[in-house]
């Protein structure tokens, strides 16, 4: 559990940093492109060390697909962080697990009984609670492309936890890292030249921290699935909006309302009750 708590404070350290950087300047392509980068660096050893075999494999399609689903998440994550009230895009795109249910069904032809797909409806009724104005305090309405970015977001990330699923019955998690680690390099390299602007020395530190925080939560959430249930992960996720929460009214001036309060409930509600329906079916 420490390691998964570990995990979510990383993330939203990351999606402060990287917010922080694109506000300063930094074009958004450059995040996704540094990320992979960092990321093939990282893996560069192992690829060297198992040469033209770590890659070797009968399903490029699959892999194809899972670049592309988690291309679009990331890229609109970005966006999210940026056009939204950090919390608030936090908790919007933690309706993840909420998408994949109807997109597991659909894709993979997984039976869903009605108490799940009624979690789930109630789980996206906490999305609209988040997303609608904090009433009682005269809040704003969040802005419509922000919204739309966090939940085409976290739907590109459910396709994204299909996608895995499906290749985790033939490639091991090494060889779906190395390829989406390549293929964002390769994607984001030509589009980040063509909208190049150098960083400021401050954008690059925050560019930096931000792709170290992202590897780190990336191994915590990996060792933790080694050692705990997703059951009793899932709801741990959540405390990243807390996280998200006490950054954004630190480093950015961004009062949470009440909204926000309400909606996370809910949220968390749903995706535990699925969770524990998961672990019960599974």
């Amino acid at each position: 559990m420490g390691l998964m708590v570990g995990a979510c404070l990383a993330f939203a350290v990351m999606g402060a940093l990287f917010r922080a950087a694109m506000q300063d300047g930094l074009p958004v392509p450059l995040v996704p492109f540094a990320r992979g980068l960092f990321t093939t660096l990282v893996m560069l050893p192992w690829l060297l060390r198992r040469g033209p075999q770590a890659l070797a494999t009968r399903r490029p399609g699959a892999h194809l697909g899972r670049f592309a689903a988690g291309s679009c998440s990331f890229l609109l994550t970005m966006l999210a962080l940026l056009w939204l009230p950090l919390a608030d895009a936090v908790a919007i795109l933690h309706a993840k697990p909420l998408w994949a249910l109807p997109l597991a069904f659909l894709l993979l032809g997984e039976r869903i009984g009605w108490d799940r797909a009624i979690a789930a409806a109630i789980g996206f009724a906490g999305v609209l609670v988040i997303a609608s104005p904090d009433l009682a305090a005269g809040g704003p309405d969040l802005p419509a492309s922000g919204l739309a970015a966090a939940l085409a977001g976290g739907a590109a990330g459910a396709m994204v936890l299909v996608a895995v699923k499906t290749l985790s019955t033939t490639e091991p998690p090494a060889r779906v890292v190395a390829w989406y680690a390549i293929g964002s390099v390769l994607l984001w390299a030509p589009v980040s030249a063509f909208v190049w602007q150098t960083p400021t020395p401050r954008a690059l530190v925050l560019l930096v921290a931000g792709s170290l925080c992202a590897m780190a939560g990336d191994f915590m959430a990996s060792w933790a699935a080694r050692r705990a249930p997703v059951g009793l992960l899932a709801p741990i996720e959540y405390v990243q909006i807390p996280a998200a929460a006490l950054i954004g009214l630190l480093a950015f001036a961004e009062t949470p309302g009440w909204g926000l309060f309400w909606g996370t409930l809910v949220l968390l509600a749903a995706t535990l009750y699925l969770a524990q329906r998961s672990q019960g079916t599974g």
